[in-house]
């Protein structure tokens, strides 16, 4: 994974060390950021993402993304009829080398000298792709991955990196989910989507139900997306981004460090991930940013 800059901005892991560009790694940001950030919780998947779920954050003062997972459906017969489900939430406490998802913390530097906030953006090289060598089913999930970017908080550019690092919300968290891919069905997850009545078309998008709480048992057929039976009190509609919406900010940006924090996962209640059981393959994840000059331009007006 790699994150670019442009045009005054610079990123770090750690609040410390700045750069115009960033490659993300379990090396990185598990052992090497600890040094200048020791308090850090970052995540890594090493041994490969698997589905979650994931509606982002459930109130404005935590940047921690609500994340259910489940350990497998079960069946009350061996027939194994009306599958079932429990939902687990999954919390962000310590780093971790082996989990679901991949999980870290970011800092911009804006360099504007105005007193005008600009835009941060994603731009256009912003994508996650496979290597071609993936079957159907490693394809299916790849178009089931989700990008989430949650703002924290913004400092001046002489605030203490340690209290950069632990910068809090105080009720003014953004989030925002990526759903890149969002058009994009395998011949299998079609196949796979009509036995449960779904029709699902090649290019065009289908709405993700996530989980929002733990418990159960819920009924497979009724925990999908789509499903006429399925149960608000555990599922809300994912309310995402998509490439068309790359005109539109992600955030604003003002003139000093702006903490933020990164989730990238594979969405379970994706319709793309329905039933799949891959082997895996090379997955590449580009995050680019840009931003604007609105605090520039404002200010020299």
């Amino acid at each position: 994974m790699v994150v670019a800059k442009n045009g005054g901005l610079s990123i770090s892991f750690d609040a410390v060390n700045y750069d115009s560009a960033v490659e993300i790694s379990r090396d990185i940001l598990i052992n090497e950021v600890t040094e200048t950030y020791p308090n850090h919780i970052n995540q890594w998947a090493l041994n490969g993402l698997t589905p979650i779920s994931s509606n982002g954050i459930s109130e404005d003062n935590s940047y921690f993304f609500d994340i259910f997972a489940t350990s497998g459906v079960k069946y009350k017969n061996r027939r194994h009829e009306n599958g079932f489900i429990y939902t687990t939430k999954v919390k962000d406490t310590k780093p971790r080398s082996y989990n679901s998802y991949i999980a870290f913390d970011v800092f911009f530097k804006n360099v504007t000298g105005s007193p005008v906030a600009d835009n941060l953006y994603f731009d256009e090289e912003t994508a996650i792709t496979m290597t071609s060598d993936g079957n159907d089913e490693m394809r299916g999930l790849v178009n089931s991955l989700r990008i989430g970017i949650v703002k924290v908080g913004s400092v001046p550019h002489n605030t203490d990196p340690t209290i950069i690092q632990n910068l809090q919300c105080q009720g003014k968290c953004e989030a925002i989910i990526f759903e890149p891919n969002s058009e994009k069905h395998t011949d299998l997850s079609i196949e796979r989507a009509m036995k449960y009545d779904i029709n699902l078309i090649n290019g065009k998008r289908f709405p993700t139900y996530a989980m929002i709480k733990e418990g159960g048992p819920i009924y497979v057929k009724d925990n999908i997306s789509g499903s006429p039976n399925l149960d608000l009190n555990y599922f809300s509609l994912q309310n995402t981004i998509h490439e068309e919406d790359f005109d539109r900010p992600l955030f604003e940006i003002p003139d000093g460090i702006t903490k933020a924090r990164i989730y990238l996962w594979v969405e379970g209640q994706d319709i793309d991930s329905l039933e799949t059981d891959s082997e895996g393959a090379e997955l590449y994840v580009d995050i680019n940013f840009s931003k604007d000059t609105t605090g520039y331009n404002t200010f020299n007006e």
